[in-house]
């Protein structure tokens, strides 16, 4: 008889709402993780016991010697394969100590992605469990820094904290692992992605609407990867992207540093002024510009004497537009003054992809021309931008 089919997921815990609790001022904090873990492991008991089977006893069956917890059985059922399903073990860790979201640096970024690279081999998939208020602009750096990686990479969290009755965190945190586990030999899967409310998106292409409802997070260019209804829907397989011909290749040097690049964000608004602009632009390296509708700026002579001075003096600057859905196109008169600064288009990339893209390619290598190609082309599917591949000295 064959051996049965194991695969592992690294589950990191960075903190967000999902494991937080209130403190006696009734403000939520995140807990530690074995509090999370604890939980976590309760809640599967009530699916695995057996008549008459203790607490300790399911403990000791679904927790392995090593640490490792075994994901609900139960979930094999919603997988189409009809055999040969595998049993999912998973090991918890956490960035120390976990924090509200709104605290993430780029700094964490790469911690997190260190953490996947250290443990590549070991594992099949990995779910990442982070605040709601910064997860786009995480799922969005790690897609970038782990363009490479080749493996099943699922950010996920709650609007309500898993030990709220109410909480949506459960149906997270298991939507993710089943497909963190069940489905990362299927290559559309593996990538960074995002899970949240019975969706999964690509994790450069969603960004926040709502933080009221538990609906949080929407796809404005792109459908989602996959459906998690009543039955597992891979939307993936329906759609065509456009990939990196042999010939569209670039080679960069070397993979993100420490470096803090200064990149900056310049939201256009009426009113604006020549004096904020400037201080926007002066000493930046790079600089998102969130224009309006279709990528269009105010027709002003001191804003054009200001972004050309700017592009002479190697600012790189992305334009996106500030509306949720829409793509840069110089449709219109007011975008020429974009045109002669060298202002490179964004097309359809979203704000949290755009500024984190930005980060990682001043990180990324020295060389002004190629960061430029870099913002230039679409690396793993963050626009619909001509795509180019990367290769590393």
């Amino acid at each position: 008889m064959a051996d049965p089919i194991t695969r592992k997921v690294y589950v990191l815990y960075t903190g967000g709402t999902f494991g937080m609790k209130k403190n006696t001022e009734g403000r939520l904090i995140p807990q530690d993780l074995e509090t999370l873990k604890d939980f976590i492991i309760n809640h599967t008991i009530l699916y695995v016991r057996n008549p008459g089977e203790s607490d300790d006893c399911v403990r000791k069956r679904i927790v392995t010697k090593d640490g490792f917890i075994t994901l609900y059985p139960q979930l094999a059922d919603d997988v189409p394969e009809t055999k040969g399903k595998p049993t999912i073990l998973y090991k918890m860790e956490a960035l120390e100590p976990p924090i509200d979201s709104s605290s993430i640096t780029p700094e964490h970024w790469r911690q997190m992605a260190e953490k996947i690279k250290d443990n590549k081999h070991d594992f099949d998939g990995f779910v990442i469990i982070h605040g709601t208020d910064t997860m786009a602009f995480t799922s969005s750096a790690l897609s970038f820094i782990l363009w490479d990686i080749k493996k099943t990479v699922i950010v996920t969290g709650s609007q309500m904290p898993i030990f709220h009755p109410r909480t949506d965190g459960i149906d997270n945190f298991v939507g993710s692992m089943l497909m963190a586990g069940y489905f990362s030999n299927r290559k559309e899967m593996q990538q960074v992605m995002l899970c949240f409310r019975n969706k999964l998106y690509k994790g450069n292409r969603v960004a926040k609407l709502d933080c009221d409802s538990f609906s949080v997070f929407d796809s404005p260019a792109v459908y989602p990867l996959a459906s998690l209804e009543t039955t597992i829907k891979l939307i993936s397989a329906n759609i065509s992207l456009r990939e990196a011909q042999p010939n569209d290749s670039l080679l960069v040097e070397k993979m993100f540093t420490k470096k803090k690049e200064k990149v900056r964000i310049l939201r256009f608004f009426p009113g604006i002024t020549e004096e904020y602009v400037s201080r926007v632009l002066n000493g930046a390296d790079g600089v998102i510009l969130q224009t309006y509708g279709n990528g269009n700026v105010p027709e002003f002579e001191w804003l054009e004497t200001l972004l050309l001075r700017a592009d002479k003096e190697k600012v790189l600057m992305l334009n996106c537009t500030q509306v949720f859905r829409g793509t840069v196109l110089p449709i219109y008169q007011a975008s020429e003054i974009l045109t002669r600064a060298n202002v490179i288009s964004g097309y359809d990339i979203t704000s949290e992809a755009a500024l984190t893209k930005m980060i990682w390619a001043l990180n990324l290598c020295n060389n002004h021309q190629t960061v430029r190609q870099i913002l230039e082309h679409s690396v793993c599917g963050e626009s619909c931008a001509p795509p180019i591949s990367l290769m590393m000295e």
